[in-house]
C-alpha cells in the first residue's frame, strides 16, 4: 500500500496520509462530500486500518469547512475511532486559527461523538502547521 497525497485546491484540502501513521488534512474544505477526494481518502483509510497500525496521528488543520465536507470528515473520524477501539494508539490534533470559535467548536462537537480525546491547538492566522 502506498502513501496518499492529494494536492490542495481552492475548494478542497490537501490530504497527506502516510503508511507510517502520520496523517494530515489541511486547508479549505468546501467540496462535495461525494467528491473523489473524500472517496479516495476514505478508501485509503479503510485499507490502512486493515494493516493494524500501532500508532496513528491525524492532524486536522482547516481554514473553512462547509456542512457537506463536515460529513465526509466525520466519516473519516469514525474510521479512526474504529482503530482506537482495537487498542491502537490514536492521536487526533485539531488545529484552527486562533479566535476562530466556530472551527474550534466544530472540533469539540466531533470529539464528543467519538471515544477518544482530541488535542486542540490554535494557531495565529499567519502561522502554518507544516508537519
Amino acid at each position: 500500500m502506498l502513501d496518499l497525497l492529494i494536492v490542495e485546491t481552492e475548494s478542497s484540502p490537501e490530504i497527506n496520509f502516510k503508511m507510517n501513521g502520520k496523517l494530515r488534512i489541511k486547508g479549505r474544505a468546501v467540496s462535495d462530500p461525494d467528491s473523489l477526494l473524500w472517496i479516495n481518502a476514505h478508501e485509503w483509510l479503510s485499507n490502512y486500518s486493515k494493516t493494524n497500525p500501532t500508532n496513528t496521528t491525524l492532524i486536522l488543520q482547516f481554514d473553512c469547512i462547509n456542512t457537506s465536507s463536515s460529513v465526509a470528515i466525520l466519516k473519516l473520524l469514525y474510521l479512526i475511532n474504529d482503530l482506537n477501539k482495537r487498542a491502537n494508539h490514536v492521536e487526533v490534533i485539531w488545529t484552527y486559527p486562533e479566535n476562530d470559535f466556530q472551527l474550534e467548536e466544530m472540533g469539540r462537537d466531533f470529539e464528543d461523538l467519538l471515544s477518544y480525546k482530541f488535542t486542540f491547538d490554535p494557531f495565529k492566522s499567519h502561522e502554518l502547521v507544516t508537519n
